[in-house]
């Protein structure tokens, strides 16, 4: 069986030697000591997997991630790090779009569980037929102009404590969506399980819920939902349990203009057509196949799913 592709970027020349011991055994290992070097690498090689540290000099492994996704998208991306950096963590999210987030010093066998399962993840995008998909007009505009009137196919739900909130969500993106609104989490998963929900856009404070908590949960009912957290607050903390439980498309930082909100839909929207029309592409749906103790959802109140995710991250194999 042919082996896969890692590819290792660090400044630090111990850090790498470690890494390859850990790896060289079961994968092909190619290694950088800087983003530059790396992407060089990239464009040479068929890496399924790229782990990458974040503090490097002359790019930061944020930027170098970023251009990695154009060389290679079907290529895993994993974010390592021995610094909370907090909006290196968020970038991760929304520019990097990484696979996971770890942090130094790693638990050797969880980074192997992890990269095997990455390796799966490549191995399944890589089968898959190139796709191109035509990004509407709408989103290539950076006018101020509310959303075509043209109908989308596709739903979307809100999920906010402030009524007015959801009212003006509503309002805008409904000329061009089907949306549905509620401050209640019960309601939100329910609406999840009754309708086919291509987007989830949350608030971080819901009353008493947490929102990266729901997100999760959210995630566990609909795999297959594409989610963007909305907060005033950035926490480092939030965003890696979103990266690495729930899988997060964007974590929007308030204040934000209406129109990023709107790419954010849109761009949301696309990344859902992907999965749905190619479902071996969704990580968590291959996550859910390979770990027969993820919760069943399809009654659970959300306190009941979230106790059951709790518990089943005590023992899930990967980070």
């Amino acid at each position: 069986m042919q082996k896969h592709h890692l590819l290792l970027v660090d400044d630090e020349p111990m850090i790498l030697h470690s890494l390859s011991l850990l790896f060289c055994e079961d994968y092909v290992v190619h290694t950088a000591t800087s983003g530059t070097e790396g992407l060089e690498l990239l464009q040479q090689h068929p890496i399924s997997v790229i782990i990458s540290d974040q503090r490097m000099p002359q790019m930061t492994g944020i930027e170098f991630l970023r251009q990695a996704k154009e060389i290679a998208p079907n290529a895993i991306r994993i974010l390592m790090t021995g610094y909370s950096d907090l909006q290196a963590v968020i970038d991760s999210v929304n520019v990097g779009e990484v696979f996971r987030y770890i942090n130094k010093p790693w638990q050797a066998e969880k980074l192997k569980e992890t990269v095997r399962f990455a390796c799966m993840v490549a191995s399944q995008r890589s089968s898959i037929a190139k796709e191109k998909i035509k990004v509407p007009a709408s989103g290539l505009s950076y006018g101020l102009s509310k959303p075509e009137q043209v109908k989308s196919e596709y739903e979307l739900l809100f999920v906010d404590s402030n009524p007015s909130h959801l009212q003006s969500f509503k309002e805008f993106f409904e000329p061009k969506y089907v949306c549905h609104t509620t401050n209640s989490p019960n309601d939100a998963l329910d609406m999840l399980r009754r309708f086919p929900i291509a987007v989830l856009v949350s608030e971080a404070c819901l009353n008493d819920v947490d929102g990266a908590d729901f997100l999760i949960a959210a995630k566990s009912v609909q795999p297959e939902v594409v989610t963007v957290l909305m907060t005033s607050m950035k926490d480092a903390k939030i965003a890696v349990r979103l990266i690495n439980e729930g899988q997060v498309y964007r974590y929007l930082v308030k204040p934000f203009a209406r129109e990023s909100l709107r790419l954010t839909i849109e761009s949301a929207v696309i990344h859902y057509k992907l999965n749905k029309e190619n479902p071996h592409r969704n990580a968590m749906l291959l996550e859910q196949a390979l770990y027969a103790n993820q919760p069943r959802s399809e009654t659970r109140s959300f306190q009941e799913l979230l106790t059951a995710l709790r518990q089943r991250l005590d023992t899930k194999p990967i980070y």
